[in-house]
């Protein structure tokens, strides 16, 4: 090879070489996708349910439903920022006439607060034999085999006393045969927030049944008792409510109302 072409190849070599440095770098390679960062604790969500409203809607309501109810007297550090209210639509009922009572519950703190309550099949804890009420028929034997299926409730007894705070009613008490099958619920209830119940109260008393008596050829009697109206007067209508952990009379609502004779009331 000549000289002169030998300067011609290292010239061409020369400028190929400034061409390639001067031209831009390639784009880097788009960075890998990094999964989301997990954290160390994730904290359970909360239990029970958070509603406002009736109280015996939240008998059907399963996210209501907790394992436990009461531990280390929640409920009882709960009452501090709850009111409870017991209303009568009418102060003044006529004798044998009735009113409308109202249940509140209301949180009136900035906070959200827990309601804790048991809820219980009727049947299962002492209650009023109400088959010795005229017009009530009685149950279905035991060994017929019928099975009368029951659901849980908030049971909430209503009791009338007089102005000696005895109670009016005599009707025989049915005992629990055995401990009551309780089902705790658990309401998260928003600041200001209300649960409520409504029920209706009659001016009535209920006398106490004659004793149950047999005669010589062993014939089981079992008298009934009926209604009558209430004595004029002042009475304490008391709502016993199912809180968990919570025993009479903490456990008590009551609201006075003042029974009269139809003449008298305007």
């Amino acid at each position: 090879m000549r000289v002169s072409e030998i300067a011609a190849v290292i010239l061409c070599a020369g400028v190929a070489a400034q061409a390639c440095d001067g031209a831009p770098a390639p784009a880097p390679p788009p960075p890998l996708a990094s999964s989301p960062a997990v954290p160390l604790y994730v904290p359970p969500p909360p239990e029970g349910c958070a509603r406002t409203g009736s109280l015996e809607a939240l008998e059907s309501d399963p996210t209501c439903v907790v394992a436990r109810g009461n531990d280390d007297g929640a409920m009882r550090e709960a009452m501090k920022h709850l009111t409870f209210e017991l209303k009568a639509d009418t102060p003044v009922v006529t004798a044998g006439g009735t009113t409308i009572l109202r249940l509140t519950i209301a949180n009136g703190s900035a906070n959200e607060v827990p309601v804790l309550l048991q809820a219980q099949p009727p049947s299962s804890g002492p209650r009023p034999d109400w088959t010795r009420l005229a017009g009530v028929p009685l149950p279905p034997p035991a060994a017929s085999g019928v099975v009368v299926p029951e659901s849980y409730r908030l049971v909430m007894p209503v009791r009338t006393l007089d102005a000696n705070e005895r109670v009016v009613d005599g009707l025989p008490i049915t005992p629990s045969v055995a401990a009551p099958s309780l089902r705790s619920l658990r309401v998260r209830l928003r600041p200001g927030g209300k649960l409520t119940q409504t029920f209706t109260w009659w001016a009535l008393r209920i006398p106490t049944p004659g004793p149950i008596t047999r005669d010589d050829a062993g014939h089981r009697f079992v008298p009934k008792t009926a209604p009558v109206p209430l004595a004029p007067g002042q009475y304490s209508i008391n709502v016993e409510l199912p809180l968990a952990g919570i025993v009479p009379p903490e456990s008590t609502v009551s609201v006075r109302v003042r029974v009269e004779k139809a003449d008298t009331l305007h």
